[in-house]
């Protein structure tokens, strides 16, 4: 029987090319439609309260307010502190008495390093030289006691940089001492000792070719020695004890007042 062309339905229809593995002809299945997630340019939808929207300008003001406002000047968290204002005095000791805010245990001594070009600021306490320094108050924190203690040993108003050196002592007959010294400018007073207790007798700039002839307690000799060589911060430790040598008596300075013995006392106060 011959095939019939003539007539379209006889003929056999062309076969579909199968794209892919076996399967994917079929088309799949619609996904239903997902809202896209919002970019970081879109708009969020407004959400929450008046009330929420309240609490979150509290949070923002509340950050904003840790930072600190000093005059004309603007002081951040761990920041060495850049006040300029006149410190206020402690009140005066008396021999044999407790002072009005007792000092903290273990002892605790703030001082500052003033330069004043190739000299450096140096008080005479009880007969002898030293930086401006002094116990920290009880309550008090060490950058606002390291200008109290300068003004009141010097009448200078300082303004701190940085941390200088730490000089840290222990003996048995004296205890343990930990002194943090830092670096200041002059901004303001005069030179004049307002020491409430009348121990420093004098303060002066002197220049510092001439510091041994004016610092004899080695430890501190040797501490703010290497700091004017080094110009970087240091922890400085003497076991008064194991190291007796760092009590022998050198020379005396200008102006000190000699003793019989042979051994330093400690400059420790």
């Amino acid at each position: 029987m011959s095939e019939d062309r003539s007539n379209p339905a006889a003929q056999p229809r062309p076969r579909r090319r199968r794209s892919g593995r076996r399967g994917q002809g079929r088309p799949a299945a619609q996904a239903p439609a997902v809202t896209p997630a919002p970019t970081a340019t879109s708009t969020p939808p407004a959400t929450g309260t008046p009330a929420d929207a309240g609490r979150t300008q509290q949070r923002r003001r509340r950050s904003r307010s840790k930072t600190k406002k000093i005059g004309n000047n603007v002081q951040y968290p761990g920041q060495v502190t850049n006040d300029t204002s006149v410190p206020k005095t402690a009140a005066p000791s008396r021999r044999g008495k407790k002072r009005s805010r007792p000092l903290v245990m273990p002892r605790i001594g703030v001082g500052c390093v003033v330069m004043r070009g190739d000299e450096i600021l140096l008080v005479r306490e009880r007969g002898r030289w030293s930086l401006p320094k002094g116990g920290l108050e009880s309550g008090e924190l060490l950058q606002d006691g390291a200008r109290r203690e300068t003004y009141e040993e010097t009448g200078l108003v300082i303004e701190l940089r940085d941390l200088a050196f730490v000089v840290e002592f222990q003996a048995e007959s004296w205890g343990h001492h930990l002194q943090f010294f830092y670096t200041g400018r002059e901004v303001g007073g005069e030179l004049a000792p307002k020491d409430p207790d009348r121990d420093v007798q004098e303060a002066r700039f002197v220049p510092i070719r001439e510091l041994r002839e004016y610092i004899r307690f080695r430890p501190r000799l040797v501490s703010l020695e290497t700091w004017l060589h080094e110009r970087r911060p240091r922890h400085f430790v003497f076991n008064l004890d194991q190291e007796p040598a760092m009590l022998r008596r050198r020379r005396p300075g200008v102006g000190a007042v000699r003793r019989g013995s042979d051994t330093e006392e400690p400059d420790l106060e």
